[in-house]
C-alpha cells in the first residue's frame, strides 16, 4: 500500500453553506443651493426654503456662497471668498475642492431647498475556503469519508493493511486526503469508518488541518483532541472484505443518530470519550511512546513514520466496557472471542473544530 495524496470531487447531494455577514450603511445625498457662515465649530444660519441637518468632519472658518452635491463622509464644493483657519488668513480662493475631511465634528442649522434620497449600501466579507489535509493510518483497516449529519457525500472506501509495515512505514503507511476548499465549506462532518483482524493490537491515529492556499495552515486537530464520537455498530468485517459500503454506512449513520442499537451488542447511539455504561471513545498513546518489542497495555504500537504523522496524534479507538476495560486492560489489544467491541466502528469530528489559518 503505497502513500497517496488524493483530491475529491463531490458526489452527492449539496450541503447547507456557511453563513456570511455583512454590513449596512446609509448615504444621504442633498443638492442644494445655500449661503452661509460657518464658525471654527461648524455652526452657522442660512436662509432658505425648508430646513436640513448635516454632519461636517471639519474644523474651518468659511465665508462665502457654495452651490454643490454632499455626499455623507465626501464633499465635492464650489466655494467663492475668503478662507480662514483659525486666526490665520490664508488667502482668497476661487475654484472646487473635492474630497473626504476628518476632524471635529459639528453641526450646520440652515435651509435649503431641493431634494434628499437615501439609499443603502452592503458590504459583504467572507472568508476564504480552504482545504482540509487529511493523514490517517489504522491497525488494520478503515475508510474515510466526509458529509452531513445524516449521510455521506464523499467516500474514500477500503484501505486495509495486511503487513505491519502498511500501518507505521514511511512511504507504504499513512494515506493522504485532500478536502476540496469548495467541499470543506459544505462538509459538516469527517467520519472514520474502522474494522480489524480481530487479533493483537486496533486502533486509529489521523490529522487533520486546513491550508491557507500556500505554505501557512491552520492548528492541526488529531485523534485524542476532544470532540471525536464513536458508533459501534455489532457488524463484522474481515480483513480482505473491503469493510462496509457506502449505503450500509449511510443506514448505520442514520441507526447511530436515532440512539436505538442493541445495547447488547452495539454502543446503543453515539458516544464521546466520557461515554455510558456500554461503550466510550477510547484514547491511547501518541506517536512518540517508544516500543519496547510487544504489544501491551500503554505501549501497543509502534511509532508511525514521524515525517508525516505528528507526534500529538493519539490512537483511538471503542471501549466496549469502561467500567472494566482499564489498566491492565486495554481497549486496543483485542480480549479475544468473537466480536467483543462490536465492530465495525463509525467515528466522527465535526468539520467545524478544525481551525482557520490565521
Amino acid at each position: 500500500m503505497v502513500s497517496r495524496t488524493i483530491r475529491s470531487t463531490l458526489l452527492a447531494l449539496p450541503l447547507g453553506l456557511v453563513a456570511c455577514q455583512g454590513d449596512d450603511g446609509t448615504v444621504s445625498t442633498t443638492t442644494a443651493t445655500a449661503t452661509a457662515t460657518a464658525t471654527a465649530t461648524a455652526t452657522a444660519t442660512a436662509t432658505a426654503t425648508g430646513s436640513t441637518s448635516a454632519t461636517t468632519d471639519a474644523t474651518t472658518v468659511n465665508t462665502g456662497t457654495a452651490t454643490g452635491t454632499t455626499t455623507a463622509g465626501t464633499s465635492s464644493t464650489t466655494t467663492t471668498g475668503e478662507t480662514t483657519m483659525g486666526a490665520e488668513t490664508l488667502g482668497t480662493t476661487s475654484g472646487t475642492t473635492a474630497g473626504t475631511t476628518l476632524g471635529t465634528t459639528g453641526s450646520t442649522t440652515g435651509s435649503t431647498t431641493g431634494s434628499t434620497s437615501e439609499g443603502t449600501t452592503d458590504t459583504t466579507g467572507e472568508q476564504p475556503a480552504s482545504d482540509i489535509e487529511v493523514i490517517i493510518t489504522a491497525d488494520n483497516a478503515y475508510s474515510f469519508a466526509y458529509g452531513t449529519e445524516d449521510n455521506i457525500a464523499k467516500f474514500f472506501g477500503g484501505v486495509e493493511a495486511k503487513t505491519a509495515g502498511q500501518i507505521f512505514n514511511c512511504g507504504e503507511g499513512p494515506e493522504k486526503y485532500i478536502v476540496p476548499a469548495e467541499d470543506a465549506d459544505d462538509a459538516g462532518y469527517l467520519f472514520i469508518m474502522a474494522w480489524d483482524d480481530s487479533a493483537v493490537s486496533n486502533g486509529v491515529l489521523a490529522r487533520f488541518r486546513r491550508s491557507d492556499g500556500g505554505q501557512g495552515f491552520g492548528e492541526e486537530v488529531f485523534t485524542g483532541y476532544p470532540g471525536w464520537e464513536a458508533c459501534a455498530t455489532g457488524l463484522k468485517y474481515n480483513i480482505g472484505s473491503g469493510g462496509p459500503d457506502l449505503a450500509t454506512i449511510n443506514e448505520y449513520i442514520g441507526k447511530c443518530n436515532e440512539g436505538n442499537l442493541d445495547p447488547n451488542t452495539t454502543s446503543g447511539g453515539w458516544v464521546d470519550e466520557v461515554g455510558t455504561a456500554i461503550g466510550a471513545v477510547a484514547f491511547g498513546e501518541d506517536n512518540t511512546t517508544p516500543y519496547d518489542g510487544g504489544p501491551k497495555a500503554g505501549n501497543e504500537f509502534p511509532l508511525v513514520c514521524p515525517s508525516e504523522m505528528p507526534a500529538e496524534a493519539r490512537w483511538m479507538w471503542f471501549n466496549w466496557d469502561p467500567a472494566n476495560v482499564k489498566p491492565p486492560q486495554s481497549p486496543f489489544l483485542f480480549p479475544g472471542g468473537q466480536n467483543p467491541y462490536h465492530q465495525f466502528l463509525l467515528f466522527r469530528l465535526a468539520a467545524d473544530l478544525v481551525p482557520e489559518p490565521q
